[in-house]
């Protein structure tokens, strides 16, 4: 991981006066919550890497130069973990939540596990046990949190209740309703703010993002998702796939024969988007995410159900959890298109 993934993003400097070490709050963990690609990961990270400096800056962020910053840039900190799914370990240092490419005929018991199961969390002990380096604190980051499967969440639970002294934990999470209410009950839950336009914009723009104007509305503002969008595969996938859905009406499996690991949540995510300009339409509601869709998404929802929309909308916000789990994708989109196969009915 190179130094700037250890940096809290420009539009996160209000927020940061809540969790400096210094003059925030002095809870022991921390759970940051908000929609995907906003920066959580980001500020979890910056939060660890303060915690964890010899000479943080005056504002009490990591100065990046230490000792302790640079083994915290080289992956090797002795007083940090980083825990999180064996897929995501797959993608060390991985800014996007897809996974590695695997062929169709792979199945979800071969794949890299998208739950962090007990075994992991037993296998801190040692890191609980040991006296930190130089007697400072320790920082222990989960991401996605809400991967956290039954066994793992209240073996971590017993952790949060008694943390060995100057401890901190950092939990990441875009589903935190899916924590048990008792992992919840022992963090300070803190909402990461999505940045405004002008902030998102100019972001982008230093990232090299030549046009982020549209990509932040595909994006639904979302700045890292929009980032992932400029890439011009993705850009060509998108179009392809939201021609397809605005003209299906009948037979979705030729669009669901492609479906794969690594695209399942992006089409997920893009169906959604789809359902919202509908209802958008179908309340004469200003389109969000499709303007270039804009008459056929008019005509469409002239005609449809509202309560069969409604239905799928509800669907959706269920999948697009699901999505980032072990799934059969083809069987898992042709669900989801045969939904909307039937609202259009």
């Amino acid at each position: 991981m190179n130094a700037k993934t250890w940096m809290r993003l420009p539009w996160q400097e209000t927020i940061w006066s809540r969790l400096r070490p210094d003059q925030g709050s002095s809870h022991h963990a921390f759970l940051l919550t908000g929609p995907e690609g906003i920066g959580k990961q980001r500020l979890g990270r910056a939060l660890a890497a303060a915690f964890l400096c010899m000479h943080p800056k005056q504002d009490a962020s990591a100065c990046g130069e230490c000792e302790s910053c640079m083994w915290l840039h080289a992956g090797n900190h002795p007083d940090f973990r980083w825990l999180t799914t064996p897929a995501r370990m797959q993608e060390q240092g991985a800014e996007d939540e897809t996974g590695t490419t695997e062929s169709e005929e792979s199945v979800p018991e071969k794949r890299a596990s998208e739950q962090i199961g007990i075994d992991s969390v037993r296998g801190l002990a040692a890191f609980f046990s040991l006296t930190t380096h130089r007697g400072g604190p320790r920082v222990l980051l989960i991401e996605p949190a809400e991967a956290l499967n039954m066994a793992a969440a209240n073996a971590l639970l017993k952790t949060l209740e008694e943390p060995p002294a100057g401890t901190r934990f950092i939990l990441v999470s875009s589903y935190a309703r899916r924590l048990p209410a008792t992992i919840l009950s022992r963090c300070l839950n803190v909402s990461v703010p999505l940045p405004s336009l002008p902030e998102a914009k100019s972001w982008l723009e230093e990232e090299g993002v030549s046009s982020p104007d549209s990509l932040l509305t595909q994006a639904a503002g979302r700045p890292f998702r929009a980032l992932a969008l400029a890439d011009a595969d993705q850009q060509q996938a998108r179009r392809e796939f939201m021609d397809q859905l605005s003209k299906l009406e009948h037979d979705p499996y030729g669009i669901s024969e492609k479906a794969n690991r690594d695209n399942v949540a992006l089409w997920t995510d893009w169906m959604q988007c789809w359902c919202y300009d509908l209802l958008a339409k179908k309340h004469n509601a200003p389109i969000r995410f499709n303007p270039e869709h804009a008459m056929r998404l008019k005509a469409l929802a002239s005609r449809l159900d509202l309560g069969r929309l409604l239905d799928w909308e509800k669907k959706l916000r269920i999948a697009r959890y699901q999505s980032h789990q072990p799934v059969n994708p083809r069987l898992f989109c042709d669900d989801l298109l045969n939904d909307y196969c039937a609202v259009l009915q």
